[in-house]
């Protein structure tokens, strides 16, 4: 009964008042939290931390808009609501998507959405790597089998392996039938991002590699235009650099083509090679085991030309 008539008090403080203090008799807010002994207890406020699966399948509607939580992972199968939960961190529900709290405003931001004059056609801005990227399709004469699909800033991925080589121009029309594009990497993150979960996880990427959206071309203006012809990344999106890293080069932004690469004038298509054959490329830390070359359109290694990375702009 003791109980009964404290929380009673409790409830009838919080209703004539409308303000609440802990660790305070006099709040100034709705919520007024004050630290209680600073320096001896782990002060502050502790968000419910959630796997990016579970926010997934949690019922988050309009009721919920300014929901907060921490997620620890990101979703398993990502979709268009939580396409965004590219890393663990504080997200916040805004009705309709969870949107990432940014930490900080050191990185340049860059464009995400790709030209069309460049690309050649308008690529689709409601596909998505979890609906549009079918689980198998036939390219030329090899079928391609989806391994893995995930999301970074906003886009959504899936990687293929086929069980023969496809030319780089077959990969291009398959990612263009769903929707998106040939991978692009405007960011070393995001290169990261995909090897790391798109490819390494999956055993086959140790035998068969794959195209990605860069190729060397003319701008065919006289020599106005330098370097001609170029590499590009056919999207029409240009890398973005992170001047804050300071070092004594220019630009501290790497390409992630293994020693000797780019090849020859002719080899101007891009793919990322097998795990298998050993070439690494190591930047800031993190080593690349599928790092890039550039080959002929039409090579027939499986170990450069057995599978491609599809990108989605949602």
């Amino acid at each position: 009964m003791k109980h009964l008539f404290t929380t009673a008090a409790v409830l009838f403080s919080m209703t004539a008042f409308a303000q609440v203090g802990i660790n305070t008799k006099t709040p100034y807010a709705t919520l007024d939290i004050k630290a209680k002994s600073p320096g001896t207890n782990p002060e502050g406020l502790l968000i419910p931390k959630l796997s990016g699966t579970d926010i997934q399948n949690g019922p988050y509607g309009s009721n919920q808009t300014g929901t907060l939580v921490y997620a620890t992972a990101v979703p398993s199968a990502p979709n268009t609501v939580t396409a965004e939960i590219t890393e663990p961190g504080f997200y916040y529900f805004n009705g309709t998507k969870w949107k990432k709290i940014n930490s900080s405003g050191s990185t340049i931001s860059y464009t995400t959405i790709a030209d069309p004059n460049i690309l050649g056609y308008v690529p689709s801005t409601t596909a998505t790597a979890s609906v549009d990227a079918p689980a198998t399709l036939t390219v030329g004469s090899a079928t391609a089998t989806r391994q893995g699909t995930g999301s970074f800033g906003g886009h959504t991925y899936a990687s293929y392996s086929t069980n023969a080589t496809v030319t780089w121009y077959q990969a291009y029309n398959a990612a263009k039938n769903m929707g998106g594009y040939l991978a692009v990497f405007t960011s070393d993150a995001e290169w990261q991002y995909v090897e790391t979960n798109l490819l390494t996880p999956f055993t086959i990427f140790n035998t068969n590699g794959g195209h990605i959206g860069m190729a060397r071309f003319s701008w065919g203006a006289g020599p106005g235009l330098v370097p001609d012809p170029e590499m590009k990344w056919i999207s029409g999106e240009q890398p973005y650099h992170d001047y804050s890293a300071g070092g004594t080069s220019a630009v501290r932004k790497a390409n992630w083509f293994y020693s000797g690469q780019p090849g020859g004038a002719t080899e101007g298509f891009v793919a990322f090679v097998r795990k298998g054959v050993g070439n690494t490329m190591t930047y800031n830390g993190y080593t690349s085991t599928h790092p890039w070359h550039d080959i002929v359109a039409n090579n027939t290694e499986i170990g450069l030309t057995g599978g491609f990375i599809v990108e989605f702009q949602q």
